[in-house]
């Protein structure tokens, strides 16, 4: 486990996650905190097309 992080992303809601993914493929050491255990149900989450991550 990697105790070091360039950038630490609080939230993983549509905003978080696509933050922390798109970062992560640039190479970039991410860690994601988020207080609500996983998987949630989240009604934002559901109007998200793939083009817009």
């Amino acid at each position: 486990m990697n105790n070091s992080y360039d950038v630490i992303v609080v939230g993983s809601g549509p905003a978080g996650a696509c933050a922390a993914w798109r970062l992560a493929q640039a190479g970039v050491g991410v860690a994601v905190i988020e207080k609500a255990a996983l998987p949630r149900y989240k009604t934002c989450g559901g109007g998200i097309v793939g083009r817009a991550m």
